[in-house]
């Protein structure tokens, strides 16, 4: 009976410890916190692309270097997610008081239906949400090849589904002004995506304040 136990004993150690390696340490239990892990792990870096947004502005993805952004990976003839992450979009920039965090926070909705929305559909989509074209921003790669760049960057999954319609990821994302991902948040959490925002956008701030004493 003593030998069963201590046998027993050596396996749950010798199971803890695989764990234990194989989730870096306890801190991923799943593949998914891992995936995240390793892409917030990754030195910082902004995607050489061009982008177009909805107001028909041209320029690279370096334009937003320097502030936080809020960005979630759409195409405007979806009928499910994307609406309704695009809503819950507003709530939380109407929840920011952008006259504050202007300078420092962005919002940004990137669409990867190059063929059908063009700068006239993405214009007419952000009017649908109030979204004013500076602090938050429809836009659209032309480069098939960048926008897989940047989709591969942030490890966007988008899968052709039909004529029309894709399976893709619905979350926010976090970026922070030097090319890094914060956080990818679940776009329901309305509350929590906000505090989480003016929390990192808070914390930088307090950062330069210091550096500037």
């Amino acid at each position: 009976m003593k030998k069963e136990l201590i046998i027993s004993g050596v396996i749950l150690v010798l199971g803890g410890l695989l764990l234990f390696f194989s989730t870096s340490g306890f801190t991923a239990f799943t593949m998914e916190a891992q995936r995240l892990q390793d892409l917030k792990a990754q030195p910082p870096e902004f995607p050489n692309i061009e982008v177009v947004d909805n107001k028909g502005r041209e320029y690279n993805f370096d334009e937003f270097e320097g502030r936080h952004m809020l960005m979630t990976f759409i195409y405007t003839s979806c009928a499910t997610a994307c609406p309704e992450m695009s809503s819950n979009m507003k709530y939380v920039y109407d929840m920011i008081d952008m006259e504050k965090y202007g300078d420092d926070l962005v919002f940004l909705s990137m669409s990867f239906d190059t063929e059908r929305d063009t700068v006239e559909v993405l214009d007419r989509y952000a009017g649908y949400f109030d979204a004013d074209g500076e602090s938050w921003r429809m836009l659209r790669v032309p480069d098939d090849e960048e926008l897989e760049e940047i989709l591969s960057m942030y490890e966007v999954t988008v899968i052709p589904e039909g004529d029309a319609d894709f399976q893709h990821n619905t979350s926010f994302y976090l970026i922070e002004p030097d090319g890094r991902l914060g956080e990818v948040l679940d776009y329901r959490e309305i509350d929590y995506a906000a505090e989480t925002i003016v929390e990192a956008v808070e914390s930088v701030e307090s950062v330069e304040e210091v550096a500037a004493q």
